[in-house]
C-alpha cells in the first residue's frame, strides 16, 4: 500500500476493515460503520484520506490537533470524547490507544494469527530468553522472526530498529514497511513503543515476517509497551515471563502497574496457548492464573516436583556454563557459551516453551548451545591480557548483581567495577546500584554514564550516599579515565566489569550527544599496553 485511504465504500484493490467489527463498543457519529483503509495517530504525518486517531498522553494530546488533522485531509477521527470541530464523521471510544493498535493490526492482515506469535516479558532477561527461544525454533527447522530491544529480524537478516525493510543497517527517521500487498507505507508516530512507529511499527514488522515465510515471531513485551497498548489486537500463541517481582525499593504503585502490564500480555494468549512462568519467582502464579484458557508451563532452578523443566549447574568458567537439563525424556547436558546462573534461567524458559511445543530435545540443546553472544551482556574483550574484561549494559541493581556474581564465579582474583551514575535516575535506583556494587565488587571506580541535564557532581554525590564505605570508592567523572584506571589496576587472574552502557556507543551530556564506545576505549588501552609491554599480557593459546 503506497498510501492508505479511508472511505465508507471500500476502494477496489485496497484492503479495508470495518471499525464496527474492531470497536464494537464504540459510539459512531454520522454513520453506522466505516470501512477504513488507513489510519495514523500523528497529525504531522497524516496522508489525505486517512482516519486520525487522537491519542492522549503526557507528551501529546491528539484531540488538540483534530482541526489540523482535518485541514490536512483526514476523512474522520477516532476520539475519546465528542469533538464538535470533528464534524459528522467521528468514532468515540474509551481508549484511543487500544483502538489505534487494533486498527493497525487489522490493516496489516492480522499477522499474529498467521504465525506462532510469542511474547516475552519480565523486568530482566527478555532479550536473552527471546534469543534462546528463536535459536531453538531455528534449530528445529522453523524460520523465526524477532523484535528485540535493539534490533529486529525477519528470520533471514537482522536490522537495527528504525532500519528500512530491505536496507539492513539503514537507520532513519521513518520506517519503510511492507504491507500485505508488498508495497510501502510510511509508519512513524510520536514514539509510543520500544520500536519506531509504536503500534503501527509493530504491525508492519509482524506483517513483514509473515511475508518472509516466518513460522513464528518472538516479541519483547516491556511493561511500558504493554501499558501503551501497543499489543492490542495481537493474538499470542505463547507468553513467557522471566520474572514478576521487581527491584527492591521500587515504589509500590510502580510495582503494581508493572505487574498489571505483564498480566495484560498473558490475557492475550489464545485459548489452548502457553503461559510459561518462572517457578522460582514467588509471584509466578499471578501470571500463570490470569488466563484459564492457556496451558501453564513452568521452569526453574529447583526440583522436578516444582517445575516442568529445571536445571542444575555442573560447571561455570570463563568459556561458559554447563548445566543438566531435566524435563524431557531423559536428563541431557547443555554447554552454554554464556556465563552465569541468570543465563541458565533464561535458557530454561526457552526450553520450557520448546517442551510444550513438542520440539525435539536435540533441537533444544542445539539451539541453546548456538547462542554465543548477547549484545551488552557480559561481552568479553580479549586482547591477550591475563585478566578478564567484560562489558555489560547493567544500569539497575539486579542485573548488575547478577553480572558481578557471574564474574566472581569464573575469576580467581579481584573484581574491578566501573560503575555508572546516570542523569535523571531515581534516588532509590542509585542507592540500590551502589549497594549491589559494594556487595559484589572488590574495587569500585565511580564515573558518569549519561548525565544529561543533571549536575554531574550531584549524580556522583547521590551514588556515594548509597555506599556504606564511600571512602573505598574511587571517583573519576571522566569515563575514559575510569575505564583506563580499572584496566591499569587489574592483576593476573582479576576481572574488570565495565557497566552501564553495553553497546550504546554515545554519551548524553547537557548540551550534546558525543560518541563514546566502552569497547573501543578498552581495546585501545589494552593494545597500547601490549605494544609497550608485550611480556605483560597473556599469549593466546
Amino acid at each position: 500500500m503506497a498510501r492508505w485511504f479511508v472511505d465508507r465504500q471500500p476502494q477496489r484493490g485496497i484492503p479495508s476493515v470495518s471499525l464496527r467489527r474492531l470497536l464494537p463498543e464504540a459510539r459512531f457519529v454520522g454513520c453506522p460503520d466505516w470501512e477504513v483503509s488507513g489510519c495514523t495517530d500523528d497529525h504531522r504525518r497524516l496522508d489525505p484520506g486517512q482516519v486520525f486517531v487522537a491519542i492522549r498522553d503526557a507528551r501529546y494530546d491528539g484531540q488538540a490537533f483534530v482541526g489540523e488533522a482535518l485541514d490536512r485531509g483526514a476523512a474522520g477521527v477516532v476520539v475519546e470524547s465528542h469533538c464538535p470541530e470533528a464534524g459528522r464523521l467521528q468514532v468515540i471510544v474509551d481508549d484511543a490507544r487500544t483502538a489505534h493498535a487494533r486498527i493497525c493490526q487489522a490493516l496489516a492482515g492480522d499477522p499474529s494469527r498467521q504465525m506462532a506469535t510469542i511474547g516475552v516479558t519480565g523486568t530482566f532477561g527478555k532479550t536473552i530468553a527471546g534469543l534462546f527461544a528463536r535459536s531453538i525454533l531455528e534449530a528445529a527447522g522453523r524460520r523465526c522472526g524477532l523484535i528485540g530491544a535493539l534490533e529486529w529480524s525477519d528470520g533471514l537478516a537482522s536490522r537495527p530498529l528504525g532500519a528500512g525493510f530491505g536496507q539492513p543497517g539503514l537507520v532513519g527517521p521513518d520506517m519503510a514497511s511492507a504491507g500485505r500487498g508488498g508495497t510501502a507505507a510510511r509508519l512513524k508516530t510520536p514514539g509510543k513503543g520500544p520500536w519506531p512507529g509504536g503500534a503501527a511499527g509493530l504491525a508492519a514488522i509482524l506483517s513483514y515476517m509473515v511475508d518472509q515465510g516466518c513460522a513464528a515471531g518472538i516479541v519483547e513485551a516491556s511493561a511500558g509497551a504493554l501499558e501503551a497498548r501497543c499489543f492490542e489486537g495481537v493474538e499470542f500463541q505463547a507468553a513467557i515471563a522471566t520474572d514478576v517481582g521487581l527491584p527492591r525499593g521500587m515504589p509500590e504503585e510502580v510495582a503494581l502497574r508493572n505487574r498489571r502490564a505483564k498480566a495484560r500480555l498473558f490475557r492475550q494468549v489464545a485459548p489452548g496457548g502457553l503461559a510459561v512462568v518462572n517457578a522460582d519467582d514467588p509471584h509466578a502464579e499471578i501470571l500463570g492464573g490470569v488466563n484459564l484458557d492457556a496451558r501453564r508451563v513452568s521452569y526453574g532452578m529447583g526440583q522436578p516436583t516444582a517445575a516442568d523443566v529445571w536445571g542444575r549447574i555442573d560447571r561455570m568458567d570463563a568459556s561458559g556454563t554447563r548445566f543438566l537439563l531435566h524435563g524431557f525424556s531423559r536428563p541431557v547436558p547443555v554447554e552454554l557459551r554464556l556465563i552465569g546462573p541468570r543465563h541458565v534461567g533464561h535458557a530454561l524458559a526457552a526450553a520450557a516453551l520448546a517442551l510444550a511445543m513438542d520440539i525435539d530435545r536435540d533441537a533444544v540443546v542445539a539451539g541453546l548451545e548456538a547462542v554465543a553472544n548477547v549484545a551488552g551482556h557480559l561481552e568479553s574483550i580479549d586482547e591477550g591480557q591475563d585478566f578478564e574484561v567484560r562489558v555489560d549494559a547493567a544500569s539497575a541493581a539486579t542485573p548488575l548483581a547478577h553480572a558481578l556474581a557471574a564474574l566472581r564465579a569464573v575469576s580467581a582474583g579481584q573484581t574491578h567495577l566501573v560503575l555508572s551514575g546516570e542523569g535523571h535516575q531515581a534516588p532509590h535506583d542509585r542507592r540500590a546500584l551502589a549497594e549491589a556494587a559494594e556487595r559484589g565488587a572488590d574495587r569500585v571506580l565511580l564515573t558518569l554514564g549519561n548525565p544529561r541535564t543533571e549536575a554531574p557532581q550531584e549524580i556522583l554525590d547521590d551514588m556515594l550516599g548509597g555506599f556504606r564505605r564511600p571512602g573505598k570508592v574511587r571517583v573519576l567523572p571522566d569515563r575514559r579515565a575510569a575505564i583506563e584506571a580499572a584496566l591499569a589496576d587489574a592483576r593476573p587472574g582479576d576481572a574488570v566489569l565495565i557497566s552501564g552502557k553495553g553497546r550504546n556507543a554515545y554519551q548524553i551530556l547537557a548540551d550534546r550527544v558525543v560518541p563514546f564506545d566502552d569497547f573501543a576505549i578498552a581495546r585501545a588501552w589494552l593494545r597500547a599496553r601490549r605494544a609497550v609491554c608485550p611480556t605483560g599480557v597473556r599469549r593466546p593459546a
